[in-house]
Order: C-alpha cells, then structure tokens, then sequence
C-alpha cells in the first residue's frame, strides 16, 4: 500500500507540474494512472475530480466524487463539490442531498450553506432560505453574499424596509466588489421603488447602471419607469431609448415609447394654438386610440404601486 501510495503522489506531482506549464491533456493521463495505480486512494480521486471540474468535464467529475464519497465518507468536501455540479445540471434534489450530508460533517460551511439557500429558494422554501441566510451572518456576520441574497429574498418577500438597512453599508464597503457595490445598489433602487420614493429609487438604479454592462431591456425599463413616476422626465427618454436597442420588441417599453409621443404631440399643439387656434385639436384625420398612463405595466416587484403621479411631469418634445 505503501508503494502505492509513492506512486501516486509521484504521478500527482507531475500532473501538478504538467498542469503549470500548460500540459492539460497530459495532466489529465496522468492523474488517470494515478487513480489506476492506486483505485482506493480517495485523496487522488478528489485531485482528479478537482482537475476535471477546473477544466469543464462536469459528467466525468461527479463520477470521480461519487466514488469518492465511498472512500472518504467522513469528508464534507466530496458531497458539497458534488452538490454544486447536480445543482448546474438542475438535480436540484439530489444536490440538496449532498449538501446535507457535507453540512453534517461541517455545518458552517459557509459555500455549503449559499447554495442551500439558494436550492431552498428554487424550491419556493423562502422561510428556510431566510433562515439558512442568517446561519451564514452568525458565522460570518459581515458575509457580503449572504447579505445580498437575504436582502434580495427581502424584497421578493415584499419586506424592503428590511433590505434597504441591509443593502446601504454594502454601496460604500471597500471590502466588497465593484459587481456586489453595483449589485446592492441595484437592489437598493428596487427597494426604493417599492416604497415609492422614486427620486432615490432612480439615483440608486443610475448608479449601478455605471457598472452593470450586461443590463436588460427589462433593467432599463425599471429605471426609465421610477424615473416616469418621479416625473424626471430628462432620464425618461434614454433609459426607452437604450431598453428598445437592446429589445425592440419590449411590450412596456413600446408602450410607455407611445405615451411619450402621444404626451409630445400633445404639447406641441398646444403651443402651435396658441398661435394657430386649432379647429380640432389633436391629429390629423382619425386621432389614435390613446394610453392611459395607469395602463402601463409596473416592473416585477412594484406590481402593487398604486397610480402613477405624472399629472405635473413636463413632457419635453422629441
């Protein structure tokens, strides 16, 4: 067992110095005869599944972890590896499983319990979530993740109020990255506008927008929305603009795009009457049907706002 043992940490070794210089097929055969030479060596086992996730061969490293759980059942590190590759293969039970078992062995693991939160969160067990969430603050308290994810889980609970204490010191944390600044300044604008103070709602939104390039359609609509309802009509314009290059076919966009020119039109003849007095006042020949404003659907997550406050917003024409 002994010699065994020397050859695959031998074999271990020149992966590892196979995998420095860029030999990846190299490393991958050679970790292979390792765990040939010696089959019951759970900790060679775990260097190849290791190598195989690393590199993108999800099927063959579950093979690997499954076995090595046999091997090492006393090791959380096996199960909750495991978890995470069931969990992108959308096995969300069996990945709860394993969790169950790593965090048995080590239950303030602390990458364990994200994705406990996250799979209770899949499976609708927001309370559970909720509370795996606060497990990881105990062991952590300043855990810039778990506090995203508490907050967000806040606001899709319809509590704000509670994300907002939650997401303010995260915006000026050094500590925290730049995403995770952009991030709980984005959800801040969320919360903002869920208590319809939308004049925060849209500087908290612009802010993240700085340095949140994968923003949707549906994100510049949020912003072009909260900045309607606090009648900042100048912000108005670009976030449509910039919601319909990214998706033409946006519905509540083209819809608040309509409302936009009909309100345009409509000051442009008021003030061409002014000077012309207008026998019918409107469009020429058949007027189109127009939009009421409460028709416009709120982003998800301010479904319950109530009318929107735009009586005194000056429309500028475009």
């Amino acid at each position: 067992m002994a010699v065994r043992d020397s050859e695959s940490q031998d074999l271990v070794e020149q992966v590892r110095e196979a995998t420095e210089s860029g030999q990846q097929e190299q490393a991958a055969e050679l970790l292979k005869q390792a765990v040939a030479s010696n089959p019951n060596h759970a900790g060679v086992r775990r260097q190849l599944s290791e190598f195989l996730i690393t590199n993108g061969f999800s099927e063959e490293a579950i093979q690997q972890l499954e076995k090595t759980t046999i091997l090492s059942p006393d090791d959380p590190r096996p199960y909750i590896d495991l978890a995470y590759l069931l969990h992108q293969k959308k096995q969300y039970t069996d990945a709860l499983k394993n969790l169950e078992f790593g965090l048995n062995l080590d239950p303030t693991n602390i990458r364990a319990l994200l994705l406990k939160g996250e799979l209770e969160e899949l499976a609708g067990l927001n309370a559970a979530a909720e509370e795996t969430y606060h497990r990881i603050l105990q062991a952590e308290p300043y855990n810039i993740v778990s506090r995203l994810k508490l907050a967000a889980l806040e606001i899709k609970q319809g509590e704000s109020n509670r994300a907002t204490p939650i997401l303010r010191p995260i915006c000026h944390n050094t500590a925290a990255t730049i995403h995770q600044r952009s991030e709980a300044q984005w959800l801040l604008g969320v919360a903002y506008g869920a208590e319809q103070r939308w004049n925060d709602s849209v500087a908290s939104l612009e802010r993240a927008m700085k340095n949140r390039p994968d923003a949707t359609a549906d994100d510049w609509y949020r912003l072009a929305y909260a900045s309607l309802q606090a009648n900042d009509m100048e912000k108005v314009y670009p976030a449509v603009t910039k919601a319909l290059s990214l998706n033409p076919l946006h519905t509540e966009t083209n819809r608040l795009s309509s409302y936009l020119t009909q309100q345009s039109n409509m000051m442009n003849i008021q003030q061409a009457s002014m000077y012309t007095p207008l026998q019918r006042p409107g469009f020429i020949g058949q007027a189109p049907q127009p939009i009421p404003v409460e028709t416009l659907q709120p982003p998800q997550g301010w479904e319950k706002v109530g009318t929107l406050s735009i009586s005194s917003a000056k429309i500028n024409s475009r």
